[in-house]
């Protein structure tokens, strides 16, 4: 009797395990994808328990397929994710096919990864794979989810399973949204031989954008000096080619007039004190605001501290920061 009431507490207890985390993958789901359908939780479920949908034999066939993706999608197109694991244990991963334009990993490396993984293990039974999916649409049942053609959804994927198939496609909806592009990986092999570029990778570029952040800011505080000391030579190199100041006004300045007025005492500035500078840097391109208080006499008036807020764009050029357009305001 002892026995068997521990195996039954044994069992409750994973049944509970299972739908606390059958709940927070779920959840998790929703708030990256707000756009998804059953179909789309379904998919991500039975690759992490069957892995990739088909063994692979033709590793050339593969490979152009994976070429013909990298060609015909634009990196803007896809999540910013370079990973993100499958289903509620994590046995799988998505890789992004992003890591391979950004040169974070090489195709050959990606493709090889999930050959092996397609191969390198027995495949549970889909009568398995079935028992796994009805306790989990049991607890995403009860989570009364307000999922677009949720019963119709439903329907489908225990049609499939009746006849022996699980594999399926992203919904519609989802490939729109989101234009999923990536290979599923074992987790042994992502963790040995991906991850840890991907990770050094990470590490280097937010390096790189530490480094940025602080040329941009040294570049906004170099402006300013600039403007004080009238030094057009300056101003010339930090501000693009075909930049333009928008005014609190809401007029549109070209550079060349901003420096003209600057240059002839139409701009007249006198001292700065920054409050506050914030950047976001992505890339080549970065966005900036500066709260600094600005001793200026403009336009014929006198002089006056302005709590003047620049929200600027800036392009890297050449390995060089340069602000792009710039927009006043007061804070």
């Amino acid at each position: 009797m002892k026995k068997i009431a521990l195996i039954t507490i044994s069992l409750l207890c994973s049944i509970v395990i299972l739908a606390q985390g059958v709940k927070g993958f779920v959840n998790k789901q929703l708030q990256t994808y707000p756009q998804l359908r059953l179909l789309d939780l379904y998919k991500s479920c039975f690759q992490d328990y069957m892995g990739a949908e088909h063994l692979v034999s033709d590793r050339q066939r593969v490979k152009a397929y994976l070429d013909d993706e990298l060609n015909t999608t634009s990196i803007d197109d896809l999540m910013p994710w370079n990973y993100e694991p499958c289903g509620i244990d994590s046995n799988y991963y998505r890789v992004s096919i992003r890591t391979i334009k950004e040169s974070v990993i090489s195709e050959d490396l990606l493709l090889d990864a999930f050959i092996r993984s397609a191969n390198s293990k027995k495949r549970p039974t889909v009568d398995s794979w079935r028992d796994r999916w009805h306790v989990i649409i049991g607890t995403i049942d009860k989570m009364q989810l307000e999922l677009p053609y949720y019963q119709q959804d439903k329907a489908f994927i225990d049609s499939i399973l009746s006849v022996g198939r699980y594999a399926i496609s992203h919904s519609p909806e989802y490939r729109e949204a989101y234009h999923p592009h990536y290979r599923i990986v074992e987790r042994g092999i992502f963790e040995r031989e991906l991850k840890p570029l991907i990770e050094h990778k990470y590490l280097q570029n937010k390096n790189n954008d530490m480094d940025d952040k602080k040329q941009i800011e040294q570049l906004y505080k170099q402006m300013y000096q600039a403007m004080i000391a009238k030094d057009i030579a300056t101003l010339n190199t930090i501000l693009a080619e075909g930049s333009v100041l928008i005014h609190m006004t809401g007029t549109k300045q070209p550079k060349k007039q901003y420096l003209h007025e600057i240059e002839n005492g139409t701009l007249n500035y006198y001292s700065v004190e920054d409050d506050e500078i914030s950047i976001t840097v992505n890339g080549t391109t970065a966005e900036m605001t500066g709260r600094s208080r600005v001793n200026a006499a403009v336009y014929g008036g006198g002089r006056h501290t302005w709590r003047l807020q620049m929200k600027s764009k800036l392009a890297k050029n050449d390995g060089r920061w340069q602000f792009v357009e710039s927009k006043a305001s007061t804070y």
